[in-house]
């Protein structure tokens, strides 16, 4: 069967991308110094890259040329003779006989030369260079796969799989729309190089992670806030009701009227009355400091919920 990873290398078209790739490939294979030269284009007399093997100098050549064999000497041609190491890469297999070629005519010139061509790149990207593999094929390996299949799952399914996360913050328990905290614990699962790697929506996932997580830690700050002035403001002395207060104030701020409250089903214990509930909402949102900053907070989580909607839109 024809390997995905090899197909995508033959149909390579971006030089300046493969040049990339071939960097970060020296880099992950533990050369060091690795510099490329033009990355932006331009003249680079025959070396692509430049980088060091141990004590010895390196220099790379990259194409995806598909006449190797001139293309190889041109490069060659223009370096002068010298110590140190060719690195060739290119998107086409060299067979054993031009590999010695190119071999004996790098000697002449004191280098030893490395070829990575079409079969070792994909020997490469299929096991221990997967991540490269899909930062520039677009490939994803079975982390990012399986990674993609959960978030697909979720936006387009939530009703059939079960929710079992406790958030931390109160409003996220309270607030309808659970979507959002949902994939935050999806991806939390996830170590972050995985989800950032995820071909096409992996940056996109991982700002939502970062964007959720801030939202949970302000949450959290606004709570415990709050909560202590609540403290300050009631006859019981337990937290558990003044938490009850800090639901009925969010509710409040979150746009619904006291009788749309009340309508809503009475959670009230600990013989606190609607009407003190109410007294401490007036109070709290009569601070101009106080309702800017419970205002943010559900402005964080509106962006979040658009977030997670246009995500599902570019990945359905």
């Amino acid at each position: 069967m024809l390997s995905q990873t090899r197909r995508a290398l033959e149909d390579f078209d971006n030089q300046h991308d493969f040049e990339r790739m071939a960097a970060d490939i020296l880099n992950a294979l533990g050369y060091s110094n690795v510099e490329p030269m033009a990355p932006g284009g331009g003249a680079d007399g025959g070396q692509d890259i430049k980088f060091r093997e141990g004590d010895s100098p390196g220099i790379a050549f990259v194409t995806l040329e598909k006449n190797i064999r001139s293309k190889f000497k041109r490069d060659l041609a223009k370096q002068n003779d010298s110590e140190g190491v060719i690195g060739l890469f290119c998107n086409v297999d060299v067979s054993p006989t031009i590999k010695l070629s190119f071999a004996k005519e790098a000697i002449n010139k004191g280098y030893r030369l490395e070829v990575f061509d079409l079969e070792r790149l994909r020997s490469l990207l299929d096991s221990s260079l997967r991540d490269v593999r899909r930062r520039y094929l677009k490939i994803d390996d079975e982390v990012a796969a399986q990674l993609r299949s959960e978030v697909r799952k979720l936006l387009r399914f939530p009703a059939a799989i079960p929710d079992v996360s406790v958030p931390p913050a109160l409003i996220e328990i309270m607030l309808v729309d659970k979507l959002p905290c949902r994939l935050f614990d999806l991806l939390i699962r996830y170590e972050e190089k995985d989800i950032v790697e995820v071909p096409e929506i992996g940056g996109t996932l991982h700002n939502y992670l970062t964007a959720y997580y801030q939202f949970r830690q302000k949450a959290l700050q606004i709570e415990d806030q709050l909560v202590s002035r609540i403290g300050e403001m009631v006859i019981c002395r337990f937290r558990e009701a003044w938490e009850i207060y800090y639901k009925y104030v969010m509710i409040r701020f979150g746009g619904n009227s006291k009788e749309d409250v009340i309508a809503g089903g009475n959670f009230l214990n600990y013989s606190i009355t609607w009407d003190d509930a109410e007294r401490v909402f007036i109070s709290l949102s009569s601070g101009e400091a106080v309702a800017s900053m419970v205002s943010d907070l559900f402005l964080l989580h509106k962006d979040l919920v658009q977030r997670l909607y246009t995500l599902s839109a570019r990945d359905s």
